[in-house]
């Protein structure tokens, strides 16, 4: 568990978002780009992470692989440029 949530009250309730998104596989990866399967691990991505205040709303998450995920942290700046790119080429509709 990270630093940050044993610090903070911070409660990532993903877990009511993820049967919304699982139904709608496959998606892009918040990350990488590359679509998310059912059949992969994947977790539900913050994209302002929860650490810089971002919250757990349908605007501010989506799918990535669970090693895109777990590699990026909560890189701020990985995930801003992400999102610019993704809405630029009309991918994020969420």
């Amino acid at each position: 568990m990270s630093q940050h949530h044993k610090s903070s009250r911070h409660n990532s309730a993903t877990y009511h978002l993820r049967p919304e998104y699982e139904a709608r596989l496959p998606l892009p990866c918040t990350e990488c780009g590359r679509p998310v399967e059912r059949t992969q691990k994947w977790h539900i991505a913050h994209i302002i992470p929860a650490s810089e205040g971002g919250r757990t709303t349908r605007q501010n998450t989506g799918v990535a692989h669970a090693l895109c995920n777990l590699r990026a942290g909560g890189k701020l700046a990985t995930r801003k440029q992400a999102v610019s790119r993704y809405r630029s080429k009309g991918i994020r509709k969420w």
